[in-house]
């Protein structure tokens, strides 16, 4: 038993407190969540860009894109235009699709997987 000179937190304080923590969690977690998203859109444009970088150097060597998919397109850029590292990081979180029929254009895109 409490001695009554004891002083602690009442059953409601309690629940005022959790209540305020969670009005709290339910702002700043979505918001939070919102950045991560922005970050790896950010991250996959960056990797597009430099996806692109490499094909326009593999473009002024050969006089054309690499034709195919995205199984060409890793054979044509590695080691040469890309390292495996690179390459494997980025695969590893991101989505990439490329397509060329011809080599006189193509078509890519980096996309999060999450």
């Amino acid at each position: 038993m409490a001695n009554k000179g004891e002083q602690g937190f009442t059953l409601l304080e309690l629940l005022i407190v959790i209540a305020i923590i969670t009005l709290v969690l339910a702002i700043t977690v979505p918001s939070v969540s919102g950045l991560i998203n922005d970050s790896k859109q950010k991250i996959a444009k960056a990797n597009e860009t430099m996806l692109k970088n490499a094909l326009e150097m593999y473009y002024t060597a050969n006089e054309k894109y690499p034709v195919g998919d995205v199984n060409n397109l890793k054979e044509a850029l590695i080691p040469t235009y890309l390292n495996q590292d690179s390459w494997d990081k980025m695969t590893e979180k991101f989505v990439i699709t490329y397509s060329s029929s011809d080599g006189t254009s193509f078509e890519l895109s980096v996309s999060s997987k999450n």
